[in-house]
C-alpha cells in the first residue's frame, strides 16, 4: 500500500537526503515536497523566487535518483515573506513581488514541474490589519491562478476552525476554484463535512490527532510538516513519522485497510489529480 506524506520539506543544510532515506526505510513511498523559504536566498523582487523554486525542484530530482520514493512538488511564495518584503520594499511593492512569485509557481505547474501551489496563505500569527488584508489579496491571486492551471493550493495559515475553513471555501468560490482543491496543511483533527466545508484537511501525524480524526470518520490527508532545520531536529514531526504511525495504527486495528487507502491513495489522487499507487 502507498504511504503518502502530504507535507515534507528538505533543506541542503539539514538532514536532506538522509531524511528522505529515513522516510523510505520506515515504509514511506510518496511525499509532497513543499517549497520552503531558504534563508540564504534573499528576496528583493518577485523574480528571485525563480532561483528558490529551482532549488526545491533540484532537491526533488535528487530524491528521485537516490531513493525509490515518488516525489511530488508544491511551490509558492511563503506567506511570511510578505513581512520581510514589506520592510524592504513597502507594502504595495511587496504585494507585487508576492504575486509575481505566485505567477512563477503557476508556470511551473503549467509546465509539469510541480503539481500544486504551496505553501501559500497568510501569517500564522497576528499581524497588522493592512498586512492581513494584503496576505488575503495574494492568497486569492494564488487561488485564481490555481483555477486557471487546474491545480490544488496548499494553505499555510493560522490554526483553522470551522469558520476559517468556511472562509477559505468562500475565497475559492469567488475565483471558481473547487473547494476540494483547497488543502489546509498543519490541520488539527477537523475532518467532518460541517467542519471543513468542502476543503481538504491535512492532519498532523500525531497520535492524538490521528485517533480523533479516525474516530470522527471524515476523509483527511496525513503529514509531518518535517522542516529539516538543524536548529530544531525532528520538527515539526520526524521524517519517518507518517509510515510509522500508519503501521502502528493498522497493527492495533485503529486504522483499517480501507481508511489507509483513502488517506494515502484515494484522497491524494483526487485532490492533486495524480495517480498514487
Amino acid at each position: 500500500m502507498p504511504i503518502f506524506d502530504n507535507h515534507f520539506h528538505l533543506d541542503p543544510r539539514g538532514l536532506y537526503m538522509e531524511a528522505a532515506r529515513m522516510f523510505e526505510k520506515a515504509g514511506g513511498t510518496h511525499l509532497m515536497l513543499t517549497h520552503l523559504p531558504y534563508d540564504d536566498l534573499l528576496l528583493s523582487s518577485g523574480e528571485d523566487y525563480g532561483a528558490a523554486y529551482a532549488r526545491t525542484l533540484k532537491t526533488a530530482d535528487l530524491v528521485r535518483r537516490e531513493t525509490k520514493v515518488t516525489v511530488f512538488v508544491a511551490v509558492g511564495p511563503y506567506p511570511v515573506d510578505l513581512l520581510r518584503l514589506d520592510e524592504a520594499l513597502g507594502l504595495a511593492a511587496a504585494v507585487g513581488a508576492m504575486k509575481r512569485g505566485m505567477d512563477l509557481a503557476a508556470k511551473l505547474v503549467r509546465d509539469g514541474e510541480a503539481i500544486a501551489l504551496g505553501e501559500i496563505g497568510r501569517p500564522h500569527f497576528r499581524v497588522a490589519s493592512d498586512l492581513w488584508a494584503a496576505s488575503n489579496e495574494v492568497l486569492q491571486h494564488g487561488m485564481a491562478l490555481a483555477k486557471d492551471v487546474g491545480c490544488a493550493v496548499i494553505l499555510h495559515t493560522e490554526d483553522p476552525t470551522p469558520e476559517t475553513y468556511e472562509e477559505f471555501g468562500r475565497m475559492a468560490d469567488a475565483v471558481g476554484l473547487p473547494r476540494e482543491k483547497v488543502v489546509k496543511h498543519h490541520s488539527p483533527p477537523l475532518v467532518l463535512a460541517d467542519e471543513v466545508h468542502g476543503c481538504v484537511p491535512s492532519v498532523l501525524a500525531r497520535g492524538d490527532h490521528l485517533r480523533e480524526a479516525l474516530r470522527k470518520g471524515g476523509p483527511f490527508l496525513m503529514e509531518t510538516d518535517y522542516i529539516d532545520d538543524p536548529r530544531r531536529p525532528g520538527a515539526v514531526l520526524g521524517p519517518a513519522t507518517v509510515p510509522r504511525k500508519t503501521a502502528k495504527l493498522r497493527t492495533t486495528g485503529a486504522l483499517t485497510d480501507a481508511d489507509a487507502a483513502v488517506i494515502h491513495q484515494v484522497l491524494p489522487s483526487k485532490t492533486y489529480g495524480i495517480d498514487v499507487r
